[in-house]
Protein backbone atom coordinates (compact mmCIF):
# COMPACT_ATOMS: atom_id res chain seq x y z
CA UNK A 1 0.00 0.00 0.00
CA UNK A 2 1.59 3.07 -1.37
CA UNK A 3 -0.88 5.92 0.57
CA UNK A 4 -0.82 6.73 4.24
CA UNK A 5 -3.80 5.54 6.41
CA UNK A 6 -5.59 7.63 8.16
CA UNK A 7 -7.24 7.50 11.88
CA UNK A 8 -10.21 7.44 9.33
CA UNK A 9 -9.03 4.48 7.37
CA UNK A 10 -8.30 2.84 11.14
CA UNK A 11 -11.91 3.76 12.09
CA UNK A 12 -13.85 2.54 8.75
CA UNK A 13 -11.73 -0.52 8.77
CA UNK A 14 -12.49 -1.24 12.33
CA UNK A 15 -16.39 -1.17 11.74
CA UNK A 16 -15.92 -3.38 9.22
CA UNK A 17 -13.86 -5.64 10.56
CA UNK A 18 -16.80 -5.57 13.98
CA UNK A 19 -19.32 -6.42 11.50
CA UNK A 20 -17.59 -9.47 9.37
CA UNK A 21 -15.45 -10.88 12.49
CA UNK A 22 -16.73 -9.79 15.71
CA UNK A 23 -15.26 -7.88 18.52
CA UNK A 24 -12.12 -10.02 18.47
CA UNK A 25 -10.98 -8.41 15.38
CA UNK A 26 -10.57 -5.03 16.53
CA UNK A 27 -6.53 -5.84 17.66
CA UNK A 28 -3.95 -3.68 15.97
CA UNK A 29 -2.56 -7.08 14.51
CA UNK A 30 -5.48 -8.56 13.00
CA UNK A 31 -6.61 -5.44 11.60
CA UNK A 32 -3.43 -4.19 10.54
CA UNK A 33 -2.84 -7.69 8.48
CA UNK A 34 -6.66 -6.80 7.20
CA UNK A 35 -5.57 -4.04 5.70
CA UNK A 36 -2.42 -5.42 4.71
CA UNK A 37 -0.14 -2.84 6.56
CA UNK A 38 2.19 -2.49 9.64
CA UNK A 39 1.42 -2.47 13.06
CA UNK A 40 3.42 0.75 13.40
CA UNK A 41 0.55 2.46 11.74
CA UNK A 42 -2.03 1.63 13.97
CA UNK A 43 0.26 2.93 16.98
CA UNK A 44 1.06 6.38 14.87
CA UNK A 45 -2.60 7.35 15.05
CA UNK A 46 -4.08 5.59 18.02
CA UNK A 47 -2.16 5.07 21.85
CA UNK A 48 -3.44 1.77 22.25
CA UNK A 49 -5.88 -0.91 21.47
CA UNK A 50 -8.40 1.55 24.71
CA UNK A 51 -7.84 4.47 22.64
CA UNK A 52 -8.32 2.85 19.48
CA UNK A 53 -11.79 1.04 21.05
CA UNK A 54 -13.20 5.04 22.29
CA UNK A 55 -12.13 6.44 19.44
CA UNK A 56 -13.82 3.56 17.21
CA UNK A 57 -17.20 4.57 19.48
CA UNK A 58 -17.22 7.97 19.58
CA UNK A 59 -17.01 7.58 15.34
CA UNK A 60 -19.56 5.56 15.59
CA UNK A 61 -22.02 7.51 17.68
CA UNK A 62 -21.06 10.42 15.82
CA UNK A 63 -21.84 8.79 12.20
CA UNK A 64 -24.97 6.33 13.42
CA UNK A 65 -26.93 9.11 15.89
CA UNK A 66 -25.33 12.78 15.66
CA UNK A 67 -25.19 13.13 12.26
CA UNK A 68 -27.93 11.27 11.36
CA UNK A 69 -30.22 13.92 14.08
CA UNK A 70 -28.11 16.76 12.32
CA UNK A 71 -29.03 16.08 8.65
CA UNK A 72 -32.53 15.78 9.83
CA UNK A 73 -32.89 18.91 11.46
CA UNK A 74 -30.58 20.49 8.28
CA UNK A 75 -32.42 19.19 5.48
CA UNK A 76 -35.83 18.05 6.39
CA UNK A 77 -38.87 19.99 7.38
CA UNK A 78 -39.83 19.81 11.15
CA UNK A 79 -43.25 18.08 9.98
CA UNK A 80 -41.39 14.92 8.04
CA UNK A 81 -38.79 14.45 10.75
CA UNK A 82 -40.46 11.68 12.14
CA UNK A 83 -41.52 10.07 9.37
CA UNK A 84 -38.12 10.20 7.50
CA UNK A 85 -36.02 9.13 10.05
CA UNK A 86 -38.37 5.99 10.44
CA UNK A 87 -38.18 5.62 6.67
CA UNK A 88 -34.22 5.39 7.16
CA UNK A 89 -34.23 3.35 10.28
CA UNK A 90 -36.68 0.98 8.38
CA UNK A 91 -34.51 0.59 5.36
CA UNK A 92 -31.01 0.35 6.92
CA UNK A 93 -28.96 -2.63 6.80
CA UNK A 94 -28.78 -3.49 10.67
CA UNK A 95 -25.77 -5.85 10.38
CA UNK A 96 -23.36 -2.59 12.11
CA UNK A 97 -26.20 -1.96 15.38
CA UNK A 98 -26.34 -5.58 15.66
CA UNK A 99 -22.39 -5.72 16.28
CA UNK A 100 -22.20 -2.74 18.12
CA UNK A 101 -24.81 -4.71 20.36
CA UNK A 102 -23.25 -8.14 20.33
CA UNK A 103 -20.03 -6.53 21.45
CA UNK A 104 -21.75 -4.06 24.47
CA UNK A 105 -22.84 -7.86 25.74
CA UNK A 106 -19.20 -8.53 26.69
CA UNK A 107 -17.57 -4.82 27.10
CA UNK A 108 -19.17 -2.58 29.92
CA UNK A 109 -17.45 0.25 28.05
CA UNK A 110 -19.07 -0.50 25.17
CA UNK A 111 -22.40 -1.29 26.98
CA UNK A 112 -22.12 2.33 28.53
CA UNK A 113 -21.46 4.16 24.92
CA UNK A 114 -24.15 2.51 23.67
CA UNK A 115 -26.68 3.61 26.45
CA UNK A 116 -26.14 6.67 25.83
CA UNK A 117 -26.86 6.18 21.79
CA UNK A 118 -30.01 4.82 23.20
CA UNK A 119 -30.98 8.14 25.45
CA UNK A 120 -30.12 10.12 22.73
CA UNK A 121 -32.30 8.63 20.14
CA UNK A 122 -34.98 8.03 22.38
CA UNK A 123 -34.81 11.74 23.49
CA UNK A 124 -34.59 12.81 19.76
CA UNK A 125 -37.75 10.56 18.71
CA UNK A 126 -39.66 12.32 22.07
CA UNK A 127 -39.18 15.54 20.66
CA UNK A 128 -40.65 15.22 17.28
CA UNK A 129 -43.60 13.61 18.61
CA UNK A 130 -43.52 16.39 21.16
CA UNK A 131 -43.23 18.97 18.60
CA UNK A 132 -46.32 18.29 17.44
CA UNK A 133 -48.00 19.07 20.61
CA UNK A 134 -47.99 15.58 21.78
CA UNK A 135 -47.85 15.34 25.75
CA UNK A 136 -44.42 14.12 26.86
CA UNK A 137 -45.50 11.54 29.23
CA UNK A 138 -47.39 10.44 26.37
CA UNK A 139 -44.45 11.05 23.72
CA UNK A 140 -41.57 9.27 25.74
CA UNK A 141 -44.11 5.86 25.99
CA UNK A 142 -44.34 6.47 21.94
CA UNK A 143 -40.58 7.25 21.60
CA UNK A 144 -39.41 4.08 23.31
CA UNK A 145 -42.09 1.96 20.94
CA UNK A 146 -40.70 2.96 18.26
CA UNK A 147 -37.12 2.53 19.27
CA UNK A 148 -38.21 -0.99 20.20
CA UNK A 149 -39.47 -1.58 17.21
CA UNK A 150 -36.63 -0.96 15.18
CA UNK A 151 -33.93 -3.32 17.40
CA UNK A 152 -36.60 -6.01 17.13
CA UNK A 153 -36.33 -5.51 12.84
CA UNK A 154 -32.59 -6.76 13.34
CA UNK A 155 -33.83 -10.31 14.14
CA UNK A 156 -36.31 -10.95 12.34
CA UNK A 157 -35.09 -13.64 10.45
CA UNK A 158 -37.44 -13.49 7.32
CA UNK A 159 -36.12 -10.71 4.59
CA UNK A 160 -39.41 -10.63 3.47
CA UNK A 161 -41.05 -9.08 6.53
CA UNK A 162 -38.34 -6.50 7.42
CA UNK A 163 -39.76 -4.11 5.50
CA UNK A 164 -42.97 -1.82 5.04
CA UNK A 165 -44.02 -0.10 2.45
CA UNK A 166 -44.10 3.85 2.28
CA UNK A 167 -47.54 4.01 2.12
CA UNK A 168 -47.04 1.27 5.70
CA UNK A 169 -44.94 4.09 7.27
CA UNK A 170 -47.03 6.68 6.84
CA UNK A 171 -50.21 4.76 8.02
CA UNK A 172 -47.65 4.39 11.02
CA UNK A 173 -46.31 7.94 11.60
CA UNK A 174 -49.99 9.11 11.64
CA UNK A 175 -50.89 6.32 14.45
CA UNK A 176 -48.18 7.47 16.23
CA UNK A 177 -48.62 10.61 16.25
CA UNK A 178 -51.95 10.33 17.15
Amino acid sequence: MTDRLSRQDWLKNGLQALVADGPRALKADVLAKRMGVSRGSFYWHFENLADFHAALLAHWQATSTQAVIEDLTADVKQTERLTVLIQRALSAEPALERAMRLWAAEAPDVARALAQVDETRIAYLVSLLAAGQMPRAKATDRARLIYWAYLGRMDVASPEHRHVSEDGIAQLVLALQD
